[in-house]
């Protein structure tokens, strides 16, 4: 019979438990990638969802998690100005975001028709980078990276791992957890501080 995951934060520490089983542990404050391998989709769900209702995690799924009904320019306004000052420059916004998208790997011409864009229109990959870079400007205490490697080719694969090594110079002090569906075709992660698998399907409690 399998176990319900759940996941909570004491102090600086985030603990993910299978049943009574720790099966990850991770410091907050230490930066670092770390990897969850899990057996389906169903089980990386529950992992998901458990996570989640932790403060200070933010998911980023394969699509990038913008609104697919706005533009680019809209999502980022409705995150990036959220609980901002009212008194600040909306212009500061569109410099970083500009010069984030450009660590990302996006051309300058690129990013100027970016902004008038639906993410339902846009390829996977480039929806992925746009919601990327909004975890740049906006880092949350873990970033958990929601199985992106799913049907990529190990080039593409490559590119993305390249991009993500970005959030670590920027915010070395923040963590990424990689949670992804056990397969043989999963590429490496670089400077990888824990992997951790759970090989049978995960319940919600």
């Amino acid at each position: 019979m399998t176990e319900p995951i759940t996941a909570r934060i004491d102090g600086r520490k985030l603990s993910l438990f299978e049943g009574e089983a720790l099966r990850v542990s991770l410091p907050l404050d230490e930066g670092g990638r770390h990897h969850l391998v899990v057996a389906d989709g169903a089980s990386a769900g529950h992992v998901v969802a458990a996570l989640e209702c932790c403060p200070g995690v933010g998911v980023l799924p394969d699509d990038g998690g913008l609104l697919g009904a706005m533009t680019v320019a809209e999502n980022f306004t409705l995150a990036l100005r959220y609980d901002a000052d009212p008194d600040d420059d909306p212009r500061d916004w569109e410099r970083d975001l500009e010069a984030a998208l450009r660590l990302c790997g996006l051309s300058p011409d690129r990013i100027a028709m970016l902004g008038r864009e639906r993410p339902m229109n846009l390829e996977r990959i480039e929806r992925w980078i746009v919601g990327f870079a909004r975890c740049l400007l906006r880092p949350p205490e873990l970033l958990v990276i929601d199985r992106i490697f799913a049907g990529l080719a190990r080039r593409q694969a490559d590119t993305l791992i390249a991009v993500e090594a970005i959030y670590h110079r920027r915010h070395p002090f923040r963590p990424t957890l990689f949670i992804d569906l056990d397969s043989h075709e999963l590429p490496m992660l670089p400077d990888c501080r824990s992997l951790t698998e759970i090989a049978e399907t995960a319940e919600n409690p």
